[in-house]
């Protein structure tokens, strides 16, 4: 720019217009360079929203144009200014160019000789990008900004952009200590404290910030202890530090004294100084990273800090901080991390004080360890023919070298080729008998391939290479000093597994007209013959090669000479190698149809008829193929009107299937424990990639559960790093991405979250920590602790686990008596799951849920005796239903998994938290059971009490009825229907007497948690069902009799095989029901409750062996009942209106009285407990009446019997009472209420439509119509 003849001035104008014509200007007369750019302007965008619905055409759009001009004399910018700034906008486009507006044309740069050079500066508003700073000459003397800000002049003109840029405003996040006490009510922000701070600190802020340059607003966002520390934001421009601090005083001064503010506690940080370079960009580990910030900011006073760490970095044996000052202008640290790890990613801030500034900027790295692709065992054959070995980078980077190394007995060189774009190598080699003679036939060869980073890092993979002999073997027969040899060329040729051969389709249906491609695909080329085989036919494969895999097609035609149509057939590949041997691949099945059926078409599915499901390998489905490689797994669709739906997608993503293979082949190889920990590593890198994946590949869930389990088989010691790696896995599986794929698999009621528990477990068994006594390992969704006894005093085993996030907190504790029955070195671990418990599937009825932690301890030995340990949880639903400790039972729901109450009990509930004791170890929890009450509530207490009184009378009422029966029984039993209700009371109460008694023998070989006697509590289960049932039986066999009397009023049955049919149905129908419930679930360890003496419901409903016939017999009684009371209403003729409905209304409520006992009916409020969330008024009343029952039956069903209480005043020698009472009632002078010329007995005789008076003990030598009419009385009675 500089001319010896002239001097010239130039200055860049901003101008911005939209257009919609294409963009065509003509500058060339004033414009010497001209720098376009299209952008949409964010201010703008509504403008042009409304601009588009007004009219139909194109939304215009705008653009900004830096214009440079250059002209002789200075005095002509000031005049150029002055017209620039008396323009209004928008200014029009020309003639022709109609459609052009001119939103705004602003100065931004001047550009003005000084001696030999030309100085640059920017308008009021605008300024120097961070880069021309850091990177140009300033010019010092012109500069008159303050110190810290060097930037507002350079020397020299700057190339083709970006000249200066409109200032933008700057956020700074500021704090200030007021030295006054901390009061809680400034966590509130509704509080009244809280807003007259705010309000008082905002009024005096404004007074002293708005003296800033550029001063928009200022905001106070809190308060937090530390005395009172008040943080607040202020929106400027970047203000000097003596501006700043002008500004503080003046915020002192208007601020009321009482607040005591701080003025040395000022701090100010703002993120927007500071260029933040990070080199290389994709980071490998054992790579040398350097990380610079630069700043126009002089200071050295910069520090580093990791974030994920929480610490500052210092200079050490692998990080190296360097800060230094260059040229007095631009202030330079480097943080360098050499061989860096994945410990070392994630968030690093360069922090730069200077004053009370600091000026922060933050970025994030990754370390991607090195992972190399590559098949790592391969038989390689002697045969002189030439065998690649490959290796590939998963990621595409730019490597310094790829470099091949051998390392075995037999040295066979080969030809590397290398293509560092593609990131793969190759070595070619040509192995033939003299390399690798017959006595080195199955000898392994180590070839590694190692990829080395242009910063450092290195990576190898290595292929073991099993070299198989074509040479000859000898056979010699020796006989003393004589032999005779015998030799043999012998060639190996391989053939593939058939798990190895993927087929497609699975399942097909082709139109009787039609056809189908069929295909099968290896990973091998090999010069194989393969052949499809149809029903008996066989016909040739047409081979096609796609990178690594090798495919054989088969075009079935449905329409041949042979008739297909209407067939099922199964398809196979053969495939046969030279020597004549084959392998059959996995079938396919291919329905043949009618056209006319088939509705859904689709070229990769294939077609099917409405309704259809098929499978088909994900592989060669539509699944994308996001990574790379083989897609696993299975998908299957729907045929649903004319388009196929995916009904269960189980596909695996290409690098979790590949994991998976190398798993299965991990498990089989003589070497698996020393692969483990690399694989460990690499399960854990390829888990994290692939974790927002699972939607599209939800089996990856599956697969990498299955990864877990197969790998915690492996014999081997699990080192810290190598349970890292593990925790890592299912701090993934478990994370939020991956929840609703856990409900899937719920849906399919699949066991793959027991599962995972399980392999946690064997992994945490396993685990050997080398040098340390105590281990502990943070994951956001797991953590875990351990410890290893040592020789000496035992310490008391406590743990904490607190996960913040989640609201959930859990402790564990074993006492140290417990610890010292340890082995020396045992390990005891504990593993912690915040969100486990979301996913373990629920109890069999679906009403008992985890609702905490779940917490797993294992120790390292097996323990052969019990083992006290004691938890505390944190319950986030204290009201959500009673607490119960529960351990994960691996052994419940036919293997799968359930919680199991056996050896826990709740020890106490606070608030909030739980606490457990239980006498084993594995995984613990709580859960919440709505329905039965905790035996140390309130409730429980109350059902308890009422329970053993009610228990204890009844028993001595039982006893008492059966001695009053036995005392008055030939009295009582002279007719045939006495007898036989007589009989079922007596057997109704023997029943019950016995049942209370062997529920007595329950409740004590149980202490409220588990058995003490797993036999006796077998046997008091059984009998106690059967003597229930019995009750019952008996209860419906006095029904029905009752029954029989009031319907077959004319029928008679000889008592014999009343009595037959009586004993029938009371004791052999419990006795069949009772043994074949015992006999079906008792060899499966299923028969009781695992906390209760009791039938069994969560794992084999065996209570409703008990449940159904007993509910049935209630029902059936309940309507015999109604049928009595409704005949009893039936009016009797000459009753008069009053007469009738008095005696009607004590003769149903005697009935109800006598009927309620005998026949079973309070068991019918038991309905009423088993729907959950019932009041606990239904749980006490079905309490009292069935512990009370024998009272009631011998109160209703013997003593209130009139011929029962004549024959016990006859038997203790009352006469006189018993002659009056005898005479008054033959007489019929009084009328008593059992008379039968009383109203009540006509009545009652109604029931049997007779009217009259008969003598309600006639004997059985009179008429059995005088019998048939008084039964019903008898058994009323």
């Amino acid at each position: 720019m500089k001319s010896p003849r002239r001097t010239t001035l130039c200055f860049m104008l901003i101008v911005i217009y939209f257009s919609q014509a294409t963009l065509n200007l003509n500058l060339e007369s004033i414009v010497h360079p001209l720098i376009l750019h299209e952008h949409e302007l964010t201010e703008k965008e509504p403008l042009r929203e409304k601009r588009a619905v007004a009219s139909s055409s194109p939304v215009p759009a705008e653009y900004t144009v830096d214009v440079e001009i250059s002209f002789e004399n200075a005095s002509f910018l000031e005049p150029i200014k002055a017209y620039v700034n008396s323009l209004s906008f928008p200014i029009p486009g020309n003639s022709t160019d109609l459609a052009t507006n001119i939103l705004s044309i602003e100065v931004t740069t001047v550009c003005r000789p000084a001696g030999n050079e030309i100085w640059c500066s920017c308008e009021t508003g605008y300024r120097w990008p961070q880069e021309k700073c850091l990177h140009n000459p300033t010019c010092q003397e012109h500069d008159s900004s303050l110190a810290g800000h060097r930037c507002s002049c350079l020397k020299g003109l700057p190339p083709k952009g970006p000249f200066c840029q409109l200032q933008g405003d700057v956020t700074l996040r500021m704090s200030v200590r007021l030295n006054v006490g901390f009061q809680e009510d400034l966590k509130n922000s509704s509080s009244a404290l809280y807003r007259s701070y705010k309000t008082d600190l905002e009024t005096a802020f404004w007074k002293g910030y708005s003296t800033l340059p550029g001063f928009k607003l200022v905001t106070v966002t809190g308060f937090r202890p530390g005395s009172v520390v008040v943080t607040y934001e202020v929106k400027t421009t970047t203000p000097s530090p003596q501006l700043m601090h002008k500004a503080n005083e003046q915020v002192m001064q208007n601020l009321n004294q009482t607040y005591r503010m701080d003025y040395s506690s000022f701090q100010a940080v703002t993120s927007n100084e500071t260029k933040f370079t990070i080199i290389p960009e994709i980071i490998f580990e054992g790579d040398t990273v350097n990380m610079m910030c630069e700043t126009d900011v002089l200071s050295s006073n910069v520090s580093w800090h990791h974030v994920e760490r929480h610490s500052d970095i210092q200079n050490s044996s692998r990080f190296s901080v360097y800060t230094t000052v260059l040229n007095n202008m631009t202030s330079v640290s480097r943080l360098t991390i050499y061989n860096i790890t994945q410990r070392d990613a994630g968030e690093y801030i360069c922090k730069l004080t200077l004053d009370i500034f600091e000026y922060e900027s933050r970025k994030k790295i990754d370390v991607t360890p090195i992972r190399i692709l590559a098949t790592e065992e391969m038989k390689v054959t002697c045969d002189n023919n030439p065998i690649s070995l490959n290796c590939c980078s998963e990621i595409n980077a730019n490597w310094s070298t790829i470099e091949w190394k051998q390392e075995g007995k037999i040295n066979i060189p080969g030809n590397p080729e290398t293509d560092l774009e593609s990131s793969c190598s190759r070595y070619t080699l040509k192995a033939d008998g003299t390399q690798c003679p017959s006595g080195s036939a199955g000898t392994t060869g180590i070839f590694v391939c190692e990829f080395i980073s242009t910063y450092g890092a290195r990576g190898s993979k290595s292929i073991e290479v099993t070299f198989i002999s074509v040479g000859t073997y000898h056979c010699i027969f020796r006989y003393k000093n004589s032999y005779s040899v015998v030799m043999k060329d012998v060639t190996v040729y391989p053939l593939p597994l058939e798990p190895n051969i993927m087929v497609d389709p699975l399942e097909a249906t082709v139109p009787c007209k039609g056809s189908h491609h069929f295909r099968c695909c290896i990973d091998e080329d090999e010069n194989y013959r393969v052949t499809f085989q149809v029903d008996s036919l066989s016909f040739p494969a047409e081979k096609e090669v796609n990178g690594k895999q090798v495919c054989y097609k088969y075009k079935f035609m449905a329409r041949t000479s042979v008739s297909w149509c209407l067939k099922k057939l199964d398809i196979f590949c053969h495939f046969t190698n030279a020597a004549n041997n084959s392998v059959r691949s996995p079938s396919m099945k291919l329905n043949v149809v009618p056209g006319k059926n088939i509705m859904c078409r689709d070229p990769v599915i294939g077609v099917g008829e409405p309704g259809k499901v098929i499978q088909k390998l994900c592989h060669f489905s539509k699944v994308p193929n996001i990574s790379g490689g083989p897609t696993g797994g299975i998908i299957t669709y729907k045929c649903v009107g004319s388009q196929w739906e995916v009904k269960k997608n189980d596909c695996i993503s290409a690098p979790i299937n590949s994991l998976l293979q190398l798993a299965k082949a991990l498990t089989k190889s003589p070497t698996q424990d020393k692969k483990l920990p690399t694989y460990l590593k690499d399960l854990s890198i390829s888990t994290g990639k692939v974790k927002h994946e699972v939607s599209s590949f939800p089996g990856s869930l599956g697969a990498i559960v299955n990864i877990l389990d197969l790998l915690s088989t492996v014999t081997t010691q699990v080192n810290s790093e190598m349970m890292m790696n593990v925790l890592s896995t299912v701090n993934t599986v478990l994370s939020k991405p991956m929840l609703s794929t856990w409900k899937v698999s719920q849906q399919q009621q699949t066991n793959q979250s027991s599962q995972l528990l399980d392999s946690v477990e064997r992994f945490s068994r396993a685990l050997q920590t080398e040098d340390s006594t105590f281990l502990s390992i943070n994951q956001t969704n797991v953590q875990m602790r351990s410890m290893v006894i040592k020789t000496g005093h035992p310490k008391t085993y406590k743990q904490s686990f607190v996960f913040s996030d989640l609201d959930l907190w859990g402790n564990v504790a074993i006492d140290k008596c417990e610890v010292g029955s340890l082995q020396q070195d045992s390990s005891i671990v504990t593993v912690a799951f915040p969100t486990l418990q979301t996913i373990l599937t629920q109890d069999v009825q679906g009403k008992n849920f985890a609702n905490s932690l779940v917490m797993t301890t294992t120790v390292s030995h097996n323990i052969t005796m019990p083992f006290r340990i004691s938890m505390t949880f944190k319950n986030i639903n204290p009201s959500g239903g009673v607490p119960q400790c529960v351990y994960w039972n691996f052994n419940l729901a036919n293997h799968t998994g359930g919680w199991d109450s056996s050896g826990c009990y709740v020890h106490n509930v606070d608030g909030d938290s739980v606490s457990c004791i239980c006498d084993h170890l594995t995984s613990f929890s709580i859960l919440m059971s709505p329905d039965s009450p905790y035996p140390g509530s309130l409730l429980g207490i109350l059902l308890d009490i009422i329970s053993y009184i009610g228990l204890c009378f009844s028993i001595l009422s039982l006893a008492a009825c059966l001695v009053v029966e036995a005392v008055v029984w030939k009295s009582v039993t002279k007719n045939r229907t006495s007898y036989m209700r007589h009989t079922c009371i007596v057997n109704i109460a023997a029943s019950l007497l016995v049942a209370d008694i062997w529920f007595i023998v329950a409740a004590a070989i149980h202490d409220h948690f588990y058995p003490l006697n797993e036999t006796a509590c077998v046997a008091a289960t059984f009998f106690i069902h059967f003597f229930y049932l019995s009750v019952f039986f008996w209860m419906l066999t006095l029904g029905l009799m009752l029954f029989y009397r009031l319907v077959f009023i004319l029928h008679d049955t000889s008592k014999s095989i009343q009595k037959t049919i009586a004993f029938s149905l009371g004791y052999g129908c419990p006795l069949v029901i009772s043994v074949i419930t015992v006999g079906a679930t008792q060899p499966q360890e299923v028969y009781t409750r695992k906390n209760a003496c009791w039938l069994n419901w969560e794992d084999t409903k065996a209570l409703l062996a008990f449940v159904i016939p007993a509910l049935i017999i209630v029902v059936v009684n309940m309507t015999i009942t109604v049928v009595v009371i409704s005949k009893i209403l039936r009016p009797s003729i000459g009753d008069k209106p009053s007469k009738q409905e008095k005696s009607s209304l004590f003769q149903i409520s005697k009935s109800i009285g006598v009927l309620t006992p005998l026949l079973g009916l309070t068991w019918g409020f038991g309905l009423a407990t088993v729907f959950q969330g019932s009041n606990a008024v239904f749980h006490i009343i079905f309490t009292l009446l069935n512990a009370f029952q024998g009272l009631f039956i011998l109160l209703f069903g013997c003593l209130w019997d009139q011929k029962v209480q004549e024959a016990l005043l006859k038997k203790f020698s009352l006469s006189r009472w018993s002659s009056q009472h005898s005479k008054s009632t033959s007489l019929g002078s009084s009328t008593p209420v059992f008379s039968m010329s009383s109203p009540i007995s006509r009545r009652f005789n109604n029931l049997f439509g007779k009217t009259g008076t008969y003598n309600v003990s006639t004997p059985e030598t009179t008429s059995s119509s005088l019998e048939n009419t008084s039964s019903a009385y008898s058994l009323l009675n």
